[in-house]
């Protein structure tokens, strides 16, 4: 009984480490067999023009800085999006006596994704995500707020795709 107990605690790290060596991806769990990505424009149904091509850019620029190339056609896999929501809004309110005044603004965007591996024929992240940035009002103006909400967004994609394994 002495001799199983390692012998199983052993057979069961081998199993683990081989399970794990075979995905990678800047220290996450992507599947190995994922070399090349495809990133269409994302779809756009909310009412803020534009937002759909900031978000593919942004994206597009984050896998160039990863192990993964970008592909037109053929890819191993795609990353799809549709965005859902665009909002800009008052965040903190201040001020003092029978003044209130907003002191930040937020700009979320929510938008529909799916990274699909196209070799398994199966999806390997499909949800909502969203991203957020707030501005002073004072200093900044609403695109502050957006480019902080785009790439914030673009963050959270690129972790539930990549970490999802």
């Amino acid at each position: 009984m002495r001799f199983f107990i390692p012998v199983l605690s052993l057979l069961t790290l081998t199993f683990i480490s081989a399970g794990c060596s075979i995905y990678s991806f800047s220290g996450s769990t992507l599947p190995g067999h994922i070399k090349t990505v495809e990133i269409p424009v994302f779809g756009n149904a909310s009412l803020e023009p534009g937002i759909d091509d900031e978000i593919t850019a942004e994206l597009s620029k984050e896998i160039l800085k990863s192990q993964l190339r970008p592909a037109n056609q053929n890819a191993d896999a795609i990353i799809n999006g549709t965005v859902t929501r665009y909002a800009n809004s008052p965040h903190t309110f201040g001020g003092g006596g029978d003044l209130v005044n907003v002191e930040l603004y937020i700009v979320r965007i929510s938008a529909d994704v799916e990274f699909y591996d196209n070799k398994r024929n199966q999806s390997i992240f499909k949800g909502t995500v969203s991203g957020e940035g707030t501005y002073d009002f004072q200093n900044e103006n609403e695109q502050h707020g957006r480019a902080k909400a785009v790439k914030d967004l673009v963050e959270k994609v690129i972790q539930n795709s990549v970490q999802m394994w």
